[in-house]
């Protein structure tokens, strides 16, 4: 279940116009910056910490340009191994022009089953190379015609946080289209309009997205994940909620290194 953990922190907040594909001069995350967020199990009447996932952003050279690197890991904590022993990682790099993905690598172990997928984006060209294999399924290469926007997990995270959610409309519905795991899907997004989250004494002020996810095996059909987003110019994914095939999960943004002074952003 350590991959709910990336899916909230990740999946859930890939709330991204495929229509506003432009350049941006300006990224909120960059350079060097640190996220950590923590994971907690509804276990009977009791919440848990069960695992904690890191998320970084920086700048790096890719096939002789300046590209973005992003880098997210997940673990469960060791008092818990017992029961289920977790860890994810996801790379991707990403083009600073028009914000599409070039590389994406996933690497995950959930239980003793293991999954590795790569995947390689030629725009140019307009190919896709994607590598998969897992303990279940051998190793297999396949190439495709790259002729729409197209986003890995990670890309389309981090994507998100370069919008102006004040230009959404509430109960807007905005199609993603994803690969994952080898597989193209298209989650269904929702912006649900301003709101606030309350943090101790604080409340703090966000955009609410929402989404159904029918096609996991994960996620319990028919209820809506719903993620809360800080609405200033970081875009921050400070807490994520979703009910699962057994029980139901949170996530809450937990401390941030080497980040700018939030802005609230302009309406316009």
């Amino acid at each position: 279940m350590k991959q709910l953990f990336i899916i909230l922190g990740l999946i859930l907040v890939t709330l991204i116009p495929v229509t506003s594909l432009q350049a941006q001069k300006k990224y909120p995350f960059l350079p060097n910056e640190t996220l950590k967020l923590e994971a907690y199990y509804n276990w009977g009447p009791f919440w848990v910490h069960a695992g904690d996932v890191e998320l970084t952003a920086d700048t790096i050279t890719y096939e002789g340009k300046k590209c973005v690197n992003l880098i997210a890991s997940g673990y469960s904590l060791k008092k818990w191994n017992f029961i289920f022993t977790l860890e994810d990682h996801y790379h991707a790099i990403v083009d600073l022009n028009g914000f599409k993905p070039l590389y994406y690598e996933k690497k995950t172990m959930e239980g003793g089953y293991w999954i590795h997928n790569i995947y390689r984006f030629n725009w140019r060209k307009k190919r896709l190379s994607v590598f998969t294999e897992s303990m279940r399924r051998p190793a297999k290469d396949t190439s495709y015609f790259l002729n729409r926007p197209l986003f890995d997990v990670l890309t389309a995270a981090y994507y998100l946080r370069t919008l102006n959610p004040h230009k959404f409309h509430q109960g807007d519905t905005i199609p993603i289209p994803l690969i994952t795991d080898g597989e193209f899907v298209t989650y269904n997004i929702v912006y649900d309009g301003p709101g606030f989250l309350k943090r101790n004494k604080y409340k703090i002020p966000c955009a609410v997205y929402s989404a159904n996810i029918t096609n996991s095996t994960f996620f319990e059909k028919g209820n809506s994940l719903k993620v809360y987003v800080t609405d200033d110019d970081r875009q921050i994914v400070i807490y994520g909620e979703a009910k699962i095939v057994v029980g139901s999960i949170k996530i809450y943004q937990d401390s941030y290194q080497n980040m700018r002074p939030a802005r609230m952003k302009d309406s316009e």
